[in-house]
C-alpha cells in the first residue's frame, strides 16, 4: 500500500481584491511590520507599495520598508535587512513581490536571531526539503507573503534561493520553519506584469508541477494538483502573454502557481532546477524561468526515456489526440510539444542566444555540484547543459 507525507501549514487567502485584508491579517502577528520589496523607485510597483503601506497604517501597524531586494537575493542583502529588524524591533515580516522578495523575507524571519550566520554551513546543512530542522533562531518571526507573480510558489514552500556572488554560487536551502504563516494571493496584483515576465514566471510554475510529479516521493495529492496545474498552464499561458490584462486568465494562472507551489513543497524539484541554479550562479543576469525553458527541450529528450508513463500522461495534456497512442509513442512526442509550447510563449532560446559566454558555460560545466546531484549520471547532466548552449 502507498505511504506518503503531505504538509501545507500556510493559510491561503485567494481572490481578486483580497489584498484589502492585509491590515487585519498582518495585525494578528504584531504592530511593527517590515515590508520587504524590490526598489521603491519602480514606476509600476510604487503605487502597490504605497497602497500596502496605507492599508497597514489604517490598521494601526507601523511599517519599516526594506526596499533593497535584488533578483537572485544575496547574503549581504539578507544580512542588511536582519540588522534593520534588530534596530527597529520588528515583530512581523510582510513580503510583497516575486520569488526574490519572498525568499529574502523567509531568510530574514529564519535567521534574524542566529547571530553571525555561517553561510557555507547553512548551504551544506539545510538540503532536505522533507526534514524537520531545529530553528537557527530562538524565535522565527511570522511571515505573511503577497506574490505579485504567478510563478515561483515561494509563498507556499519552505525553499529559499540565496546567491553568494563572491563565489559565483546560487544555492537552494530548505527549512520547515520558513513557511509563511499566511499567503494573500490576489490575481489583480499580477495584471501589470509584462508579457515576457508573465511567460518566464508562468513556465517556472509549470516546471515545479512537472518535476514534483516525476518524483518517487510524489503523493496522490501532489500528483493530482500537479496535473491540474500543468493543464491550467498549458491552456492559459499562451493566451495570457497575448492578453496580459485578462483577469480571467490571470486568475487561472494564479491558481496554477498556487497548486504548483504546494506540489513543489511536498515533493520537490528534480534535475533542471539545480542546473538552472548553477547557470544562475555564474550568470545572475539570466532569469531562472528562462534558464529552465532553455534546458527543458534537451532535458526531456533524456527524461522521456526514464519515466515513460508519466511523460506520456503530460504529453496528453498538450495533445489529447495522443490518448489513443501507446505510452512510448506519447512520451516520444513530449520534447517537440514542449518546443512548440516554448515558442508560443516566446521562451525558446539557447543559452548562446541569451548571451551566456563560452567562458561562463565552461565555469558552469565545471561546477562541483554536479558531483553530488542524485538525479542522473554526471555526464548526462553536463551533457544537457552543454547541448542547451546552441540548438
Amino acid at each position: 500500500m502507498e505511504q506518503f507525507r503531505f504538509y501545507q501549514p500556510t493559510r491561503i487567502h485567494f481572490g481578486a481584491g483580497c489584498l484589502n485584508q492585509v491590515g487585519s491579517i498582518v495585525g494578528k502577528y504584531g504592530k511593527k511590520c517590515m515590508l520587504v520589496t524590490t526598489t521603491n523607485t519602480e514606476d509600476v510597483l510604487r503605487p502597490l507599495y504605497d497602497r500596502v503601506k496605507a492599508l497597514l497604517s489604517e490598521a494601526g501597524i507601523q511599517v519599516v520598508h526594506f526596499d533593497k531586494v535584488v533578483p537572485n537575493p544575496t547574503i549581504s542583502g539578507i544580512e542588511e535587512a536582519i540588522a534593520l529588524v534588530h534596530q527597529e524591533k520588528v515583530e512581523v515580516v510582510l513580503a510583497v513581490g516575486g520569488g526574490s522578495s519572498i525568499d529574502t523575507a523567509k531568510s530574514i524571519t529564519l535567521f534574524n536571531g542566529a547571530g553571525k550566520v555561517d553561510w557555507p554551513k547553512v548551504f551544506s546543512t539545510y538540503t532536505d526539503p522533507f526534514a524537520e530542522y531545529e530553528s537557527p533562531s530562538p524565535e522565527v518571526l511570522p511571515l505573511v507573503a503577497v506574490p505579485t507573480t504567478a510563478g515561483t510558489g515561494s509563498e507556499l514552500t519552505q525553499a529559499m534561493v540565496i546567491s553568494d556572488p563572491e563565489h559565483n554560487d546560487k544555492e537552494c536551502i530548505f527549512h520547515d520553519k520558513a513557511f509563511a504563516k499566511e499567503a494573500i494571493i490576489d490575481p489583480e496584483l499580477m495584471r501589470t506584469l509584462p508579457p515576457r515576465m508573465t511567460a518566464i514566471t508562468g513556465f517556472d510554475a509549470f516546471t515545479h508541477s512537472f518535476e514534483s510529479y516525476l518524483r518517487d516521493c510524489a503523493s496522490p495529492y501532489t500528483r493530482t494538483i500537479g496535473m491540474k496545474a500543468m493543464s491550467l498552464i498549458i491552456e492559459t499561458l499562451p493566451k495570457l502573454v497575448k492578453d496580459t490584462g485578462n483577469m480571467e486568465l490571470r486568475e487561472k494562472m494564479a491558481q496554477a502557481a498556487m497548486f504548483s507551489g504546494i506540489s513543489l513543497g511536498n515533493a520537490a524539484a528534480t534535475l533542471p532546477h539545480p542546473i538552472s541554479e548553477i547557470v544562475g550562479g555564474v550568470a545572475p543576469r539570466l532569469a531562472h524561468g528562462q534558464c529552465l525553458a532553455t534546458l527543458y527541450p534537451q532535458y526531456l529528450r533524456w527524461q522521456c526515456t526514464q519515466a515513460v508513463e508519466k511523460c506520456a500522461a503530460v504529453a496528453r495534456l498538450f495533445d489529447p489526440a495522443l490518448s489513443d497512442k501507446s505510452d512510448k509513442e506519447a512520451a516520444d512526442k513530449l520534447p517537440l510539444l514542449m518546443k512548440e509550447f516554448l515558442q508560443s510563449v516566446g521562451l525558446y532560446y539557447s543559452f548562446s542566444q541569451l548571451g551566456l559566454t563560452e567562458e561562463e558555460l565552461k565555469l558552469a560545466e565545471a561546477s562541483p555540484i554536479f558531483n553530488f546531484l542524485p538525479f542522473a549520471p554526471k555526464e548526462v547532466m553536463v551533457g544537457i547543459l552543454h547541448d542547451s548552449y546552441e540548438f
